[in-house]
Parts: structure tokens; sequence; C-alpha cells
């Protein structure tokens, strides 16, 4: 057996007596019940995904997963598939968006090369050299990735999870040029919802561009035959070496009842898969970011979490997850600090 199939089989549920225990610790503050929202939910959730009712937060880990994909060659992204190599080293240089945000709010950044084009030859201390391929194939040509691939890639994301379970918890995001479309069809496959739904325009498609972005991913998936099909066989068809090891990371953390937050677009496409394929892993993820991507909508719907960030930003490397770490730190502030009115009463005199 497999690390894949080890990993499934220690994907529990939540500990129904601890998220009870916190719903009541919660209800007793100071303070009308279910009037701190979020907060609360949030609390409630790593209590149950921790079995702790004071669990404390020490060491925030953000992963970036990185590859480039094939399908890049039919014109589908404004952006050379060059900057994907360029874009992780100023992320692992802490010069892009998610490096700063990491280092403003005490988060430390790995990036793992799960299959970029080219090789990145400076030395970094916080980069994994997990290289499968130089990149996924054009899915236009042929698959995606074959079957062993895309469960090495998974695998590749399930194990740095386990390298790194001295942190109290997770966020992930990626980094490849065309995964808006690898992305958007993926969904398509999940769901058969209307493209028109699903599919934004990235980095900044021309109209003609997205309807040609369209049509690739509506004529692949009726080749691959995806619609109600398996999700590993989606994933395998249509997605990315990014997004596989992305859902390692998810089903990495449900394994070790460790929690992960939700980036957004690409983010919650290899959420909804850790979810497919093992339901209870959704038990373990923290949604935060509202993507601009349009496809959002339908991805929040069938994930069944809500993002409480609305911040216009549809950037990726998962710095809207970032972003909601204090908020997620003050949901346990509020149940380890907040009193009851007994004890207000008491400290008062």
């Amino acid at each position: 057996m497999g690390l894949y199939d080890e990993t499934l089989k220690k994907i529990s549920s939540l500990d129904k007596l601890i998220l009870e225990k916190a719903k009541l610790e919660l209800d007793s503050k100071m303070k009308p019940i279910k009037s701190l929202g979020k907060l609360e939910d949030i609390a409630i959730q790593i209590a149950g995904i921790t079995s702790d009712l004071n669990y404390n937060i020490f060491k925030k880990l953000h992963l970036v997963a990185a590859a480039d994909n094939g399908i890049v060659e039919e014109g589908v992204s404004s952006c050379p598939i060059e900057y994907t190599k360029i874009v992780s080293e100023a992320m692992l240089s802490k010069v892009a968006a998610i490096g700063i945000l990491c280092d403003t709010l005490d988060v430390d950044l790995k990036l793992v090369d799960i299959g970029i084009k080219d090789d990145i030859k400076r030395k970094y201390k916080n980069l994994y050299r997990k290289k499968i391929k130089n990149g996924t194939n054009n899915f236009v040509k042929s698959p995606a990735m074959t079957l062993e691939d895309c469960i090495k890639a998974i695998e590749i994301g399930i194990s740095i999870v386990e390298e790194n379970l001295e942190y109290d918890i997770f966020s992930n995001g990626e980094m490849g040029i065309g995964n808006t479309t690898t992305s958007s069809a993926i969904l398509y496959g999940l769901t058969g919802e209307d493209l028109d739904l699903i599919v934004g325009r990235g980095g900044g498609l021309s109209d003609e561009g997205l309807l040609k972005k369209k049509k690739i991913i509506r004529e692949a998936v009726k080749r691959y035959e995806l619609i109600g099909n398996t999700p590993l066989e989606i994933l395998r068809c249509v997605g990315g070496f990014d997004i596989a090891c992305m859902v390692g990371f998810y089903l990495g953390c449900a394994a070790n009842s460790k929690p992960i937050l939700i980036d957004g677009f690409i983010s919650s496409i290899a959420g909804l898969l850790a979810m497919k394929i093992e339901p209870k892993s959704a038990n373990y993820m923290i949604a935060t970011h509202k993507s601009e991507e349009p496809g959002m909508a339908i991805l929040t719907r069938e994930l069944g979490i809500k993002p409480f960030l609305d911040m216009n930003m549809r950037l990726g490397e998962g710095t809207g997850a970032v972003l909601a770490y204090p908020i997620i730190a003050s949901g346990l502030e509020i149940m380890k600090r907040m009193k009851n009115p007994k004890e207000v009463y008491e400290i008062l005199g």
C-alpha cells in the first residue's frame, strides 16, 4: 500500500465531543450567542481538528506548489511560460507579494518545484526540488499526466506536510502559468456547470483569448469523457502537477489533524478535489479568500465553505490565505481569554 492509500485511511471525522465543548465554552462568554460570527466558527473548527480547546499557533507554514503546464502552448495565457520560474524565485527571495506578506505576518514560506519547465539554479534553503517532469503535457494532445505521475505529485504534497509537522497550521498557494485553464477545466469536469460561469481571463486574456480558452476546455473535457468521472481521472487528464501537489497538502493535513487555510480559485480547486477524493478532508480546511475569478461562486457552493475575506484579489500565490492568519489567531484568543459573566464580576470585584 502506498502513501496515498495510507493517508486516506488515516483521515477521520472531527471530534464531536470537543466540537460541542467548544461551542458551549463560547456560548458561555460574556456576549450574545454567536455574536462573533466567523471568529467563533474558526475557534470551534480548530478545536475539533486538534482536539484542543486551548490550541496555540506558534509556527505557521505557507507552502507554494510551482509547476508549468503544457496547455500554455495553445495561447491560453497572456504571460510567457518563463514567468513560472522567475516568479517562483522572486517568492523564494521574498520580493514577490507572497514573500512580503509572509515576512510581515511571521509566516514561514517554502516552495516546491514539482514541475517547473526550467531548473532553479540558485540555492535556496526554503526550496524543495521535487520535479516530476518539466511541466505537464498539453492536454489538447494527450492527458496532462499519467495516473502514476498524478499520484506521485499528490504523495509529494503529503510527504512535505509530514516533514513539517512541527508547524501548528498550514496554508497553501501556487505558481504556474496556465493554471487558471487547468483549474477551470477541472471544475468543469467535476460539475458540468456553464463554462461562462467558470472560465475567467486569468492573467488578462483578450475577448478572443477567452473564447479560445473556453473552447479548448469544453473539447478536452468531452474528449476524455470527464463529466461524472472520478476526481483522479479529471485531475490527471486536464490538471497540473501544482494542483495535484496541493491536493496532497490538504490530504496530508487532514491525516495529521492539522488545520489548513484555502486561498482563492486554484487553491480551492485543489481543496475540492481533495474533498471529492475523501469527503472527511474538508473538515480540516478553512476557506479564507473570495477570488475575483468567476468560478469562485461555484467552488464555494461545491465546497460548502464560505470565505470571509473579499479583497478584490486574484493574484494567487496564497496571498489571501496568508492575510487571514491574524483573524484565525484572534478567534483562538477569544476562545482562550474571553471571560464568562461570573468571571468578569469576580475580576471587577
